[in-house]
């Protein structure tokens, strides 16, 4: 898991958390490069520029890289946490 400090671009976020992945995870780097995975405008679009700051709901998203979840969370701060099976 990495955690960031507002303000951050989430894509910015995602992308450096799945390149640590691939150098953690060699298989991984059997999917195209992260930068064409991933859409950085439309992964932008998902969150809002302020979180609301009283609230229970964080808005979070889940997608699949190679056979890895991840998972961000956007809060005070951004969680980027990369998952896989065992």
């Amino acid at each position: 898991m990495r955690e960031f400090d507002r303000p951050v671009r989430v894509s910015d976020a995602v992308i450096e958390t799945l390149i640590e992945a691939v150098n953690d995870w060699p298989d991984l780097s059997e999917s195209p490069p992260v930068f064409e995975f991933v859409d950085v405008d439309k992964l932008d679009g998902l969150f809002k520029t302020r979180a609301v700051e009283k609230t229970s709901h964080m808005p979070s998203v889940e997608f699949l890289f190679q056979d890895a979840l991840v998972t961000v969370l956007y809060g005070s701060a951004v969680r980027v946490i990369v998952e896989r099976d065992a």
